[in-house]
């Protein structure tokens, strides 16, 4: 190797250490964004970068993880799994401006948290995509975008449709070492993402984002069905015990009601069940009145699906008996009556001629006392 060729290549190793890498493209670009957005301390420790196929993901996945799905350019999908302690530590940050070391006592996630970490993966996506050099890292590394919150790791793999990805993991020490956690993206090939077709109609005016129907299909609508209410004074609720009951109407079934998260009624319909299964038939949807609020309940709407409820096998409710002197359609203590004869047409009365009522004598008076009378008798109706 001649005299050039040996500066040509230590030229080339000096360049190779100063380029910016996936890993260390992640690596500042954290840094950077929790120290901007949040006055927030994290440093990637350690980034480690593999292929993975599909199936095999489920071994990337730590127990008690926030489970996050990205939309991607195109509308290819990843995923992000984040540690708990991370996701607390950023919840703490937000909300009361420092981090506290963890518990031992881990608590459910949910879609809160999801809310609470989507700016900081978008944030990541952008800054660390800016600093890559080449394009080929930038395939690897594109700007995704928070998607939504996955339920369960079942879920959370079947989203992921592509056949190979990368998983980029990193170790994340936090506040200067108050607790340590993990952030992992797993991100599509770039050959497994196509290049976007734009049509003269998209160049000329350009639409909505891919990816905005499935961020807005994702989005959680909490609706809580209301059977009935019932008014019980504090003495009486402080008094009830698991086994008690609580009485409610008879026709409750009929009338639920069906409540906003932020408790605005949105409809009426009928409880019942239909293949063994809990259903609930709307009966009227309630529309926005003028000024945005929603219109008053009337109950047209039920009136006229009415005919409808036939379909529904509605519980059979027991309410205590009233005493009757006969059961309804029990017709074997009644008595056949006679029947009456066919009787002739009667003429009509004769005007009275020349009675005068005032010719009636007066009647006299009754001299003596009157002998004191006994009481009747009771009579016997039972």
């Amino acid at each position: 190797m001649s005299v050039l060729q040996r500066k040509a290549q230590v030229g080339k190793h000096e360049h190779q250490a100063r380029a910016m890498t996936v890993p260390k493209a992640l690596r500042v670009g954290l840094a950077k964004v929790a120290d901007d957005a949040f006055h927030m301390a994290l440093a990637v420790i350690g980034v480690t970068q593999e292929r993975c196929a599909a199936e095999n993901l489920s071994d990337k996945i730590e127990d008690d993880s926030l489970l996050v799905l990205l939309d991607g350019p195109a509308g290819v999908t990843g995923g992000a799994v984040i540690g708990a302690n991370l996701v607390n530590a950023l919840v703490q940050q937000q909300t009361m401006g420092r981090v506290l070391p963890p518990t031992s006592a881990s608590r459910p996630l949910t879609e809160t948290d999801a809310a609470l970490c989507a700016p900081v993966l978008d944030a990541l996506f952008i800054r660390a995509n800016g600093l890559l050099e080449t394009p080929e890292d930038k395939r690897v590394l594109p700007a995704f975008k928070f998607g939504a919150r996955a339920d369960s790791q079942r879920l959370f793999a079947l989203a992921l449709e592509e056949p190979e990805y990368t998983v980029l993991k990193l170790t994340i020490d936090v506040s200067g070492g108050i607790t340590q956690s993990t952030l992992s993206l797993i991100l599509p090939l770039p050959k497994a993402v196509p290049e976007r077709q734009s049509s003269e109609s998209e160049t000329a005016d350009p639409g909505s984002p891919a990816t905005l129907e499935k961020s807005v299909m994702a989005v959680t609508a909490e609706l809580s069905a209301v059977l009935c209410r019932v008014r019980v004074s504090l003495s009486e609720m402080s008094r009830l015990r698991p086994g008690h009951t609580l009485s409610i109407p008879a026709n409750a079934f009929e009338s639920v009601e069906l409540l906003s998260i932020e408790g605005a009624r949105v409809a009426r319909g009928s409880m019942g069940q239909i293949d063994g299964k809990r259903a609930l038939m709307l009966g009227q949807l309630q529309t926005p009145a003028s000024g945005g609020d929603l219109a008053e309940d009337s109950d047209e709407g039920l009136d006229a699906e009415a005919s409808d409820y036939g379909n529904l096998n509605l519980p059979e409710l027991e309410l205590p008996q009233k005493e009757a002197l006969f059961e309804p359609g029990d017709e074997t203590n009644l008595t056949d009556l006679p029947e009456l004869p066919d009787l002739p047409d009667l003429p009509d009365l004769p005007d009275l001629e020349g009675f005068d009522d005032t010719a009636l004598p007066d009647l006299p008076d009754l001299d003596g006392d009157l002998p004191d009378l006994g009481d009747l008798p009771k009579l016997n109706i039972a």
